[in-house]
């Protein structure tokens, strides 16, 4: 067997289903179908979700928000003993804690398939890590080592989003959940790519720091993001979202602000490599530095549409893939530079 090729393949998969789980999980966040299924690994109690609640016992609410409760006091006690008091404390004290869930099929499904898909990328990221055993020999301990981590926090994610369903959809989990699914990407995409600068493209070299401090500042973009989608939840529940016609900036308040400058000041950032490099650089470079830009407009479109037509879901699974596809475009560019030859001229 062709363990390298098995390798390439697997890390493709797993990348490309990772992607797929950032739409999975903008439809169900989008839907409210997070509690769709209340347990986990299975979805009320079965592998497959009930067809109606005449499958259900009588007391299933009662029984599910028990069982949350039970793994909900053993997740804060994992906090408190790390020293995460106050969030353990917010933990058990958070009223939806003890909302029942009403069995609805079609977010049973919903959260069901998200969960289809994270069980395939775990799949692909374990044969992905086994051939990565076999091939260890002709791969740099770097590699090596990213592609182990990948696979650790694969495992690590999927059992955070077991305690997003314990916890009744805690919005720290959830942002924690997210952030941590951008880690797999950072450490599948080290381990796999293998593009490099060229000596035709050397000009491109020149702008290592400016392209690893974009992925820090798109980085801080998603953490701001996922603190206004949380401030913008409280907004819509409360219906204080809109004064009037117009969006109620002051309830938004400084989150909204940051990450609407980040979103301006990425967009800026990104056209002047783009400028400065037009004649220097490759088709294939220059499309790819094009395409950041075209994918940074989108996201602020869609997060325009989200603000103003009340989060729809277009809006916020495009929002979601975007500021992922961003990352992804972006954490590449950075790759090929630093693989770049040490030896090579400036130009």
């Amino acid at each position: 067997m062709n363990y390298i090729k098995l390798n390439r393949r697997s890390g493709l998969l797993t990348l490309s289903s990772v992607f797929l789980l950032l739409i999975a999980g903008g439809v169900v966040r989008s839907t409210g179908s997070g509690m769709g299924c209340p347990d986990w690994p299975k979805c009320y109690g079965a592998w497959f979700p009930p067809v109606c609640s005449c499958e259900l016992p009588p007391n299933y609410q009662e029984l599910y928000v028990n069982k949350r409760i039970q793994k909900a006091k053993r997740f804060a006690k994992v906090l408190a003993g790390i020293g995460f008091e106050k969030q353990s404390e917010e933990l058990l004290a958070d009223p939806n804690l003890l909302r029942p869930e009403v069995f609805n099929p079609i977010k049973a499904w919903i959260e069901y398939i998200n969960r289809l898909i994270g069980v395939f990328s775990g799949l692909f990221s374990l044969i992905f890590f086994i051939s990565l055993l076999r091939i260890r020999r002709y791969v740099s301990r770097f590699k090596f080592w990213c592609g182990t981590l990948g696979f650790i926090m694969m495992l690590f994610n999927a059992w955070l989003g077991s305690i997003v369903v314990a916890t009744n959809l805690f919005p720290i989990i959830i942002s924690i959940h997210y952030l941590a699914t951008y880690a797999v990407v950072a450490l599948f995409m080290f381990s796999m790519v293998n593009s490099r600068i060229d000596e035709k493209n050397q000009a491109l070299k020149s702008y290592k720091w400016y392209y690893i401090g974009f992925v820090l500042l798109s980085l801080i973009q998603v953490v701001y993001g996922t603190q206004l989608r949380e401030v913008s939840d409280v907004a819509v529940e409360k219906n204080l979202l809109f004064v009037g016609s117009d969006l109620n900036f002051a309830f938004l308040g400084q989150v909204f602000k940051t990450h609407w400058l980040l979103a301006m000041a990425l967009i800026i950032i990104s056209l002047f490599p783009l400028y400065l490099l037009r004649k220097k650089l490759e088709k294939k470079w220059l499309r790819l530095l094009s395409s950041l830009t075209a994918v940074l407009l989108l996201q602020y479109i869609s997060g325009v549409l989200n603000l103003r037509y009340n989060f729809p879901l277009y809006a916020q699974v495009s929002h979601i893939f975007f500021a992922g596809l961003i990352f992804g475009i972006t954490l590449y560019i950075c790759t090929a530079i630093l693989r770049a030859p040490k030896n090579s001229p400036k130009i």
